[in-house]
């Protein structure tokens, strides 16, 4: 009965009729059905079509990977790793991975190649190869500039991740937005790139272990980063000179700083190089102007010693000349994220 549900729901979706789908696919997954408590879990987790609660989302696809789903195996991974419920937890989140490789899932698979850093299909013997404590050791910093604090780190990451990161994003970019004076995101004669900004819901093993080593070179916690964002320019395509941080003097963004906490640092990490001129970035009045090779790491400081906000740190996003530049942007707060650390989500993710 829940496949046929699953299945009617599935098609409801296709007609376009997605208030009865999730309906039919709710009722699927509270029966059981291992593929209906995965998609329904998501939906929750998003918010899809349904009131989003993170807590029943989280349930519904632990309980769908404890029977052997090879996806939501996948998904589990990906939100103890993100820390979803509090720190992130690792040693379970590479044996859920682990699991949905062993279950023929080919995400699964290439996500522990990836981490591992070898080809095989020895899938205990990737998970056993994968140290997350040598992602979160930094490679030796040039400092560009110390005050303010400009970084840049030679290959934080692998040629492969880079074109993994890429693949993830293509197909999903849309007209990149800046902060308004008024408070929200619109986009801006500023800025003509392109990008995807990705939530916790979008996030795989691969990325979440990639934020750790930008964490590890900032000198910062993990759980203060935003959502990753990755970023495309095409040739011509610029972001204008400006700051990463929230200015306290604007009242939307005060208030900004007040919920969620102020942007101390940002990470930008080049995702390829060939064919690629021009395209750095630039800080006017720093007078440095810098474009890492694939895998390289730039990391700034958007506030000075004290935390006050660095108009020094003023920069820019040039455009391409020739080819085209790919770029993961990671900004990090002075603090977790509102509601980290949930009692009830940290049950969910222990099945509970």
């Amino acid at each position: 009965m829940t496949d046929t549900q699953f299945q009617t729901a599935l098609s409801l979706y296709g007609q376009g009729r997605n208030a009865e789908g999730v309906r039919l696919l709710g009722e699927a997954a509270h029966g059981g059905h291992v593929p209906a408590m995965t998609l329904y879990g998501h939906y929750l987790l998003t918010g899809r079509d349904v009131r989003p609660d993170a807590v029943a989302g989280a349930r519904l696809i632990v309980a769908a990977a404890e029977r052997g789903g090879s996806l939501a195996c996948t998904m589990a991974a990906a939100l103890l790793a993100v820390g979803a419920g509090g720190p992130p937890d690792w040693p379970r989140a590479l044996d859920y991975l682990w699991r949905g490789a062993e279950l023929g899932f080919p995400v699964a698979q290439a996500q522990l190649r990836l981490l591992a850093g070898r080809d095989g299909e020895d899938w205990q013997g990737l998970r056993s190869a994968i140290d997350i404590d040598a992602w979160r050791t930094p490679p030796e910093a040039h400092r560009l500039c110390e005050d303010p604090r400009v970084w840049a780190f030679e290959g934080v990451a692998s040629p492969a991740v880079c074109d993994w990161l890429i693949a993830q994003t293509k197909g999903r970019l849309r007209p990149a937005t800046v902060y308004t004076v008024a408070g929200g995101l619109a986009v801006s004669a500023q800025r003509n790139n392109s990008f995807v900004q990705l939530s916790v819901a979008d996030a795989d093993v691969v990325m979440l272990a990639v934020r750790e080593r930008l964490a590890a070179c900032a000198g910062l916690e993990v759980m203060h980063m935003d959502g990753p964002q990755v970023l495309h320019y095409a040739v011509g395509q610029q972001f204008v000179p400006h700051v990463d941080f929230f200015d306290p003097a604007i009242e939307s963004q005060a208030q900004e700083i007040a919920t969620a906490g102020q942007r101390v640092a940002t990470g930008l990490l080049y995702l390829n190089e060939e064919g690629l001129e021009g395209g750095e970035t630039d800080f006017p009045r720093l007078g440095i102007r810098h474009r890492g090779r694939k895998g390289d790491l730039l990391v700034f400081f958007n506030v000075d010693a004290s935390g006050q906000s660095d108009r020094r740190t003023l920069h820019a996003g040039l455009a391409p000349i020739q080819g085209e530049k790919w770029v993961l942007s990671q900004w990090i707060r002075d603090r977790a994220p509102p509601g980290a650390g949930n009692p009830q989500l940290v049950a969910a993710l222990n099945g509970g």
